[in-house]
């Protein structure tokens, strides 16, 4: 059992990390098998680091044209990988905050 299920004081009511600092790819493991969104594979890893970075850089997540551009896959790549939407998957899995209007 992981930090995560161990812990769950660490998310939000909605599933996000209270902290972008207690990441690592672990977590986005554990989190990623809390939302039946595993095995995470490599066109998983390359939207959730890119989503940090981004993030990191400007202080929001990307939007997915963006990500797409960026990663070389096409928005319906994307959407399947992360069916719940960039918000609650990638963005979650990413370790950045709940955006805010995400209901």
């Amino acid at each position: 059992m992981g930090e995560v299920n161990q812990n769950p004081e660490h998310l939000d009511d909605d599933g996000f990390l209270k902290t972008m600092s207690g990441w690592n790819r672990e977590i986005a493991g554990e989190l990623a098998e809390l939302n039946d969104l595993g095995p995470l594979t490599e066109n998983h890893w390359k939207i959730i680091e890119y989503v940090r970075d981004y993030y990191q850089e400007f202080g929001e997540g990307p939007p997915i044209v963006k990500i797409a551009k960026v990663t070389n896959m096409t928005s319906e790549q994307i959407c399947e990988l992360f069916p719940c939407g960039i918000a609650r998957g990638a963005y979650r899995l990413a370790g950045l905050p709940r955006p805010a209007g995400c209901l």
